[in-house]
C-alpha cells in the first residue's frame, strides 16, 4: 500500500505531490492514477527508494532538473521504472520547495 509522503501532503485537498512505498513491501501493487513510479538512486550506501510522483510535478523546474540528470546518467532508454540519481533528502527538499513556492502564490 502506498502512503502519502508527509513532506509532500498539502492541506488544499489536492492529490499529494508524491507517495512512498514503505521499504518492507514488495514491488507489486497498483500504481495510483495520475502517478509515475520512480526509483531514487542515492549515493553509495544510501540505497534506493521507490516513490510515486504526481504527473503535475513533471512540469516543475526542479523536478525537470532531476529528470535531466537522470537522462545524463542513465540515458533516455531506461527499461522499467525510471531511475533518478537523487538521494531521498534532496528529493524531499525538491518537493518541499515546490510546496513552498505554490503556497506563496
Amino acid at each position: 500500500m502506498w502512503r502519502k509522503k508527509e513532506t509532500a501532503a498539502g492541506g488544499s485537498g489536492a492529490a499529494p505531490a508524491c507517495l512512498v512505498r514503505p521499504s518492507g513491501e514488495g514491488r507489486t501493487g497498483k500504481i495510483p492514477k495520475g502517478y509515475i513510479p520512480m526509483v531514487l538512486v542515492g549515493d553509495e550506501g544510501e540505497g534506493e527508494e521507490r516513490v510515486m510522483v504526481h504527473v503535475r510535478m513533471l512540469t516543475e523546474p526542479r523536478v525537470l532538473d532531476l529528470l535531466e540528470m537522470s537522462a545524463q546518467q542513465f540515458g533516455y532508454g531506461q527499461r522499467g521504472v525510471l531511475r533518478v540519481p537523487c538521494g531521498v533528502e534532496l528529493f524531499e527538499q525538491t518537493v518541499r520547495g515546490h510546496r513552498w513556492e505554490t503556497q506563496a502564490h
